[in-house]
């Protein structure tokens, strides 16, 4: 058994249980939010680059979501790791969804390899000055506890 940690505890996890965590962050209790950020994983993928991750991940929302627009894609770092960002429209009812995703590596804590983290900022139409940067801001002040290094991402391929 591996220890898990939480910021409110730390306990014994049995080695079949997968972690599917998810961290919300929103500004409104009740009703839609103008904002939000989500921090999710994805595990048990076949890509070997950030880069490649990101094509498949932006290929599955195309099929999900409903009148899908690929805005822009860039690659970046967070904390020193490759990392790609998605930035995408979609609809929801009536409403224009915007959503800025980043994808970024890291080390899986029971097993070798690597599982991804999604950070994804949402927003009910365009986003407002103030959450591009707090985006920003959030994804710059990351620290990854178990990074993949942007340069090991060029040893995963070959």
């Amino acid at each position: 058994m591996s220890q898990y940690n939480l910021d409110e505890a730390s306990f014994d996890l049995h080695p079949d249980l997968k972690d599917r965590t998810v961290n919300q962050f929103i500004i409104n209790d009740n009703g839609p939010s103008d904002f939000s950020f989500v921090i999710s994983r994805a595990e048990n993928f076949a890509e070997t680059t950030v880069d490649a991750f990101a094509e498949h991940l932006a290929g599955e929302l195309r099929k999900a979501l409903p009148k899908f627009e690929l805005v822009n894609k860039r690659a970046l770092l967070v904390d020193g790791s490759a990392a790609v960002e998605l930035h995408y429209t979609w609809r929801n009812g009536d409403s224009e969804m915007h959503q800025r995703q980043v994808a970024v590596f890291v080390r899986a804590a029971s097993e070798e390899g690597t599982k991804a983290l999604l950070l994804t900022g949402t927003s009910h139409g365009a986003f407002k000055d103030e959450w591009n940067t707090a985006f920003e801001t959030m994804l710059g002040s990351m620290r990854l506890h178990a990074p993949v290094p942007a340069a090991g991402q060029a040893d995963q391929e070959s």
